[in-house]
């Protein structure tokens, strides 16, 4: 089929350019048919196909935002943050890629989701030869070419950059929020307060209900200072000023900064594991692989970007305490992300659970939590965390049941307390896992909840609009505030919540 398809673009053109065009009306795309060359067409025609069938089975990811127009490109937060800057050529070439890579990474999960049948259709229909990580970065550089060729098209695109908000107005205005966010906020002050408590105690002074137990990064991988700022100086050196690491050097700094886990354990629900689906495509977290996930990011601050690490865990369930626990429930999962300023130094820690929930921030040295001017909700900042001196690991202790984080310490890598090694994994990978029919599925829903994990609760917050509250969630659907809107991934987060001292 592919070899036919490949065939007829090289004997039958107009065939395609017509077939393109018919297209285009349909998605209102800016790229005028006649100024493509024939195989720009065919590639646009493709991606359009390609995102019918990703529609047709429910396999889009909502962690970025298509955009109209341009279906090689997706958005997310921070990189929908430049669409009203006024860049240079060489910012906005850059800029355009990186979307392109964004789109390109997701499709190649997405692809892998589809039923066998469908994902065979994508790669035999497509234009060009290879595999489909090589289709798509031919396609989508043929475009990208197309599309800074025409300075006309950039008004179209920064109108059509828009990434969802993940608040429901209309569930808001039916919940009566306007009257509900007062008791909500007296119901977060006792919140806090209870979560505050556990961090004016020392470490050793913390109650334990059943064992500690203790997880370690497997090698202990530390930089000198000055490698970590010669690195990051390194990055970034390019027109939008984003750093720019390789696999390797950012693995570096991932093994460098790897905090300990310690949690109080009781039972099974208290150990961290890997995630997985069973027969039904349910998700497991199987307990006999400690596994912490690895993910990057980047935010904003005074005009610099800044590169975020995040570690994240999962726990088979938070144990409900009866019928009456609206909080309980299956899976549980912990955030812990470390921003680093452009010399490699951490100027903030924070931390959620995977719904969202539970906010807490540590500024870095120099810097102070502020009370945020935005109308949402106070921010829970229960101390700073000092510079971890060298040979040392930040311990991040949790609590049992609910996997509440209760205090951090710095303790030395050669520890002799008994621990078990942890392994890690790359969180995408958590996009496409596989099933034990063969096929593969992502362990979130379209809307990126996970449906087996959702809370009694959700009936509970119903009136402060978010989806489906204390239910886990995929990275880019955080809402961490029921009164006001915020995000974990705004990336202008931090320049609201921490100033200089």
């Amino acid at each position: 089929m592919a070899k036919t398809f490949r065939f007829r673009f090289s004997r039958h053109t107009a065939f395609l350019v017509l077939l393109a065009l018919l297209a285009q009306g349909c998605t209102s795309s800016p790229l005028r048919i006649e100024e493509l060359a024939p195989d720009e067409a065919a590639c646009l025609l493709w991606y359009q196909n390609f995102d019918a069938l990703l529609d047709e089975h429910e396999r889009f990811d909502p962690s970025a935002a298509k955009i109209t127009g341009f279906p090689y490109l997706r958005a997310d937060r921070f990189l929908a943050s430049f669409r009203a800057q006024n860049l240079t050529d060489g910012a906005y070439a850059e800029w355009l890629e990186r979307m392109r890579q964004l789109d390109a990474s997701l499709r190649l999960r997405e692809a892998a989701n589809l039923p066998p049948a469908a994902a065979k259709a994508v790669l035999a229909e497509a234009p060009l030869p290879g595999s489909l990580d090589q289709v798509l970065r031919q396609c989508g550089n043929r475009l990208l070419q197309a599309a800074l060729h025409h300075p006309e098209y950039k008004p179209f695109l920064r109108q059509q950059i828009h990434v969802p908000d993940a608040y429901r107005s209309w569930q808001r205005v039916a919940g009566a929020y306007w009257l509900m966010q007062y008791p909500g906020k007296l119901a977060l002050k006792n919140l806090h307060r209870k979560l505050a408590a556990s961090f004016m105690r020392p470490l050793d002074a913390l109650p334990v209900q059943g064992r500690l137990a203790r997880y370690v990064p497997a090698s202990n991988g530390f930089l000198a200072a000055s490698e970590i700022a010669a690195t990051l100086r390194a990055a970034y050196q390019n027109p939008l000023g984003i750093p720019a690491l390789s696999d390797e050097r950012l693995g570096r700094l991932f093994a460098h900064f790897a905090p300990i886990w310690e949690i109080d354990t009781r039972n099974d629900t208290d150990k961290i594991g890997a995630a997985t689906l069973n027969d039904q495509g349910e998700p497991r977290i199987d307990t006999r692989y400690p596994i912490v996930y690895q993910k990057h990011a980047y935010t904003r601050r005074q005009g610099r970007n800044l590169l975020q690490l995040i570690y994240q865990i999962w726990l088979p369930a938070r144990e409900k305490t009866g019928l009456t626990d609206w909080y309980g429930g299956e899976l549980d999962s912990v955030i812990w992300r470390i921003t680093l300023s452009p010399e490699g130094v951490p100027i903030a820690y924070d931390s959620i659970h995977a719904c969202g929930c539970y906010y807490l921030l540590f500024p870095g040295q120099g810097y102070r939590s502020i009370s945020p001017k935005d109308g949402a909700e106070a921010v829970l900042s229960p101390k700073s965390i000092a510079p971890i001196p060298p040979g040392q690991r930040l311990l991040l202790r949790l609590e049992s049941r609910t996997h509440y984080l209760q205090q951090t310490a710095a303790i030395a890598a050669g520890d002799k307390t008994p621990a078990t090694p942890y392994r890690v994994q790359v969180y995408d990978d958590l996009l496409s896992l596989p099933l034990p029919d063969g096929s593969r599925r992502s362990l979130f829903g379209p809307d990126g909840i996970i449906a087996a994990s959702v809370r009694p609760e959700r009936f509970l917050l119903w009136s402060f609009g978010v989806p489906s509250p204390g239910a886990m969630r995929q990275w880019g659907v955080h809402a961490i505030a029921f009164t006001g809107r915020r995000y974990f991934d705004d990336p202008f987060l931090f320049e609201r919540l921490i100033a200089r001292q």
